[in-house]
């Protein structure tokens, strides 16, 4: 499966090795053949830094920047195989490099370099060089004003990662986020897998229960008509680095959760060896039933990723056998929705008529006897992947869609590529509707507004909003950054000094562990003042525990830039702990926790800061001072855990900050 199918970035082994240009450029060619496009544009770098005007280097670059979206260097790459290469070895430079400037928006730079390589163009490809340059130029064409209003989800959401597949059932959002580390993976470092999230109102989104691994990726979810079924997809990743999915469902158990048996779809729906993956459910009128619509690269299909749909028999646990979508080409179509009150299909393809990457088309649905195809609008299309469309109400047009069009945060400065985030879209109405509707409307949807919490004294300062920080442009900015552990980690029960651990590999268990943090700070509390209680620790979890672990992703990606540009850097690092142990210990545990933070600095983009840590450019100094600090308020009475381990005020304690930055 290619890269945007998960909406994952790969970030693979990055190791380092010989220092030779030939081994930078073998390991490239590898990644490359893995698709770990990540890796090969930074085996790519170390060649170019010994051969700059290696043809073949650039251009796998070039190649390897494009699949991985990361457009501006794909430009600078095919630029430099043009200047060098003079059309000798690599032909299609002018093509590839159009492709990249109609993903970019760049439509007249498109059309430039479409119409220098229809000089040479084979017969067979100009069908498909003239739809990419009819789109241009109804691109360059196209003045209307917007009907949609386009808006990311907050960043309590959405993350440096990528988050995708979302939809709503009442006041919850689920949806799939790539951040979480395959913790039994052979590759160096580990890759990330999905897991499936849920958010209730304008809540951070927590992983559901019982559905995810933390080997596998867990993803794709969609819900049955009656309610009683949540369906997924599981893949795992193949020895040549390419993943295989497979559609499961789970059953609602007699206390209306999901059940923990999961319930594998049957061979003719999960054809063996291919992929079978993002599932969706609807009922076909025509059909009289309920429908399942899902995603495989089965060998009977149109070609590449294709739509099939299969009747859903659920009294009797029974699925027709699936038929091809008509809908589907010699293209990709992806991720497909059904909209049950218009009788529609919504998918993502990457056809040359559109405006660039894969944009999202509606059409009817699979029983119908024609079909035609077309666009959504802009803003909800845009130049690059639009995909993963939910339409939350037919009748107001407002819904769901996951993008990677620029402007979010990038897990990767220098590319500035990866990675998804979830937008909400909504109709914007006529102007001589709005005035009416102004006088006692209310949102639509509560849980699609951007505001923060509210504090947990809301009903004393109903107007006190908590403003979000704009992003530090200094690494001062930053400081003191905090960073919290759960009890007694890393590596619990241990006097060691040390750990092998790594903070963000931390930082994701302690976020899971947020309900059993507020189910035993809340018997702290009476009943009159559980749910304010509930709203606090929430708060702690999102406004402290992930803003550090988010705010540490923005820090290293400051600190590689600032020393790229040749700063010396030295980082001042102080752990704390909460005083439930006696003081020997948590002095060791304070330095454990410095040591997680040490790793994480060395193993960051797979370890892009060791050179610099090697050449002592960058020095980490730590400053561990065990519990010496924890307010005397704090309990460290071990049998009371609901104080000394669950308490706001204990958890408070269990961190590390980075406290000073000295730039020479």
């Amino acid at each position: 499966m290619k890269l945007w199918i998960l909406s994952i970035c790969l970030l693979g082994s990055c190791t380092a090795f010989g220092q030779s240009f030939q081994a930078f450029q073998k390991a490239a060619d590898k990644a490359f053949e893995q698709k770990d496009y990540y890796a090969v544009l930074h085996y790519c770098r170390g060649a170019l830094a010994r051969k700059p005007n290696a043809i073949e280097t650039w251009y796998t670059y070039a190649r390897a920047a494009q699949h991985f979206y990361a457009y501006e260097e794909a430009a600078k790459g095919y630029k430099k195989v043009a200047a060098l290469d003079k059309g000798k070895k690599f032909p299609d430079v002018d093509y590839q490099l159009a492709l990249v400037y109609k993903g970019m928006g760049d439509y007249a730079t498109a059309l430039t370099h479409f119409n220098a390589y229809r000089v040479m163009a084979e017969e067979e490809n100009m069908d498909t060089l003239e739809a990419h340059i009819k789109a241009c130029q109804a691109a360059m064409q196209s003045e209307e004003a917007p009907a949609y209003s386009v808006t990311p989800l907050s960043k309590r959401l959405n993350s440096a990662y990528s988050e995708f597949g979302a939809w709503r059932q009442g006041d919850t959002l689920y949806y799939s986020s790539y951040r979480f580390e395959n913790k039994e993976d052979k590759a160096r470092p580990k890759r990330k897998i999905a897991k499936v999230l849920y958010a209730k109102g304008n809540g951070r989104g927590r992983p559901l229960r019982y559905l995810n691994t933390d080997t596998l990726h867990t993803a794709h979810t969609a819900i049955s008509l009656d309610g009683q079924r949540l369906y997924y997809t599981q893949c795992r990743y193949k020895e040549e680095g390419e993943i295989q999915c497979a559609l499961y469902y789970r059953k609602k158990d007699r206390r209306k959760r999901w059940g923990r048996k999961a319930f594998r779809l049957p061979k003719h729906i999960n054809t063996p060896q291919f992929t079978n993956t993002q599932p969706t459910i609807g009922f076909d009128s025509l059909q009289q039933k309920e429908v399942l619509y899902f995603v495989s690269d089965r060998p009977e299909g149109a070609g590449g990723l294709d739509i099939w749909w299969s009747v859903v028999e659920a009294s009797e646990n029974k699925f027709s056998d699936p038929k091809l979508y008509p809908g589907n080409t010699p293209q990709d179509e992806i991720t497909p929705f059904v909209s049950t009150a218009e009788q529609r299909l919504y998918f993502s393809a990457d056809y040359a008529e559109g405006w660039g990457g894969f944009d999202i088309y509606q059409g009817p649905l699979g029983g119908a006897s024609s079909f035609q195809r077309s666009p959504l609008p802009k803003p909800i299309n845009s130049s690059y992947n639009d995909i993963y469309f939910f339409l939350d109400d037919a009748l107001q047009k407002k819904g769901l869609f996951s993008s990677n069009r620029p402007g979010q945060r990038y897990l990767d400065p220098l590319s500035k590529a990866c990675c998804n985030d979830i937008y909400t879209f909504a109709l914007i109405p006529p102007l001589d509707t709005i005035a009416s509707e102004a006088k006692d409307s209310i949102p639509l949807d509560p849980s699609l507004s951007l505001e923060p919490l509210p504090k947990p004294n809301a009903k004393e300062a109903p107007d006190e909003q908590v403003e979000p920080l704009p992003v530090p442009s200094t690494l001062a900015d930053f400081l003191p950054l905090a960073l919290y552990f759960e009890n007694d980690h890393p590596d619990p029960r241990t006097r060691r000094s040390r750990t092998k651990l790594d903070y963000l590999s931390t930082f994701d268990p302690y976020l899971e562990a947020e309900e059993t943090y507020v189910e035993n700070y809340l018997k702290l509390y009476p009943a009159n003042e559980k749910e304010q209680a509930r709203s606090k620790m929430q708060q702690f979890f999102e406004r402290e525990v992930a803003f550090g672990g988010d705010r540490l992703i923005l820090f290293s990606n400051l600190l590689l830039r600032r020393l790229e540009e040749g700063d010396k850097v030295e980082i001042f690092v102080k752990g704390y702990t909460s005083p439930r142990a006696q003081s020997d210990y948590n002095l060791q545990l304070g330095k454990r926790r410095v040591s997680s933070l040490i790793n994480h600095f060395n193993s960051f983009q797979a370890g892009v800061f060791r050179p610099y840590l090697q050449r002592k450019e960058l020095i980490i100094s730590e400053r561990s001072f065990g519990e010496s600090t924890a307010a005397k308020s704090i309990s460290d009475d071990i049998s009371d855990r609901q104080r000394s381990v669950y308490s706001i005020d204990a958890a408070r304690e269990r961190r590390v900050e980075i406290v000073e930055v000295k730039r020479n």
